[in-house]
């Protein structure tokens, strides 16, 4: 599946349209779900890319944003290698990007797929992590 172009317009509009629906201020991870599915709405990641934060993304499209703080800080870089490390090691996982989400909301110490989305491509994650364990990483 080829992913699609947006321009910043349709970006605004897409969250506008999730602002309506939701509510005032949109959370990027309200709009994550709200998004799903729909062609004519981006990922927050991109939209976080686009614009450079949420709070970036909710601005250009005149939205209030959620005055509380991302926690995709929580993790240094090395911190987050290492969890992936570890959920690339456990026994049954996939070394998908769905699966890791899953493996992640059940574990308090590790950060969701949303904030590793936040930082890089999950692939440049199982690459570093593969490497850290020392072993090719698992399909995905």
């Amino acid at each position: 599946m080829q992913s699609r172009e947006f321009t910043d317009d349709q970006l605004t509009t897409g969250l506008r349209a999730a602002a309506v629906e939701l509510g005032e201020p949109v959370t990027a991870g309200g709009y994550d779900v709200w998004q799903r599915g729909r062609d004519d709405a981006a990922s927050p990641a991109l939209l976080i890319r686009r614009f450079g934060s949420w709070r970036g993304a909710c601005a250009a499209a005149g939205l209030e944003a959620n005055s509380t703080r991302s926690t995709s800080r929580r993790w240094d870089d090395a911190e987050v290698v290492r969890i992936v490390a570890d959920y690339l090691a456990a026994d049954g996982t996939t070394g998908s990007f769905a699966d890791y989400s899953a493996w992640a909301k059940e574990r308090d110490e590790a950060p969701s797929g949303a904030t590793l989305r936040q930082r890089a491509p999950w692939a440049d994650f199982k690459r570093r992590a593969s490497e850290l364990n020392g072993r090719d990483g698992l399909s995905g």
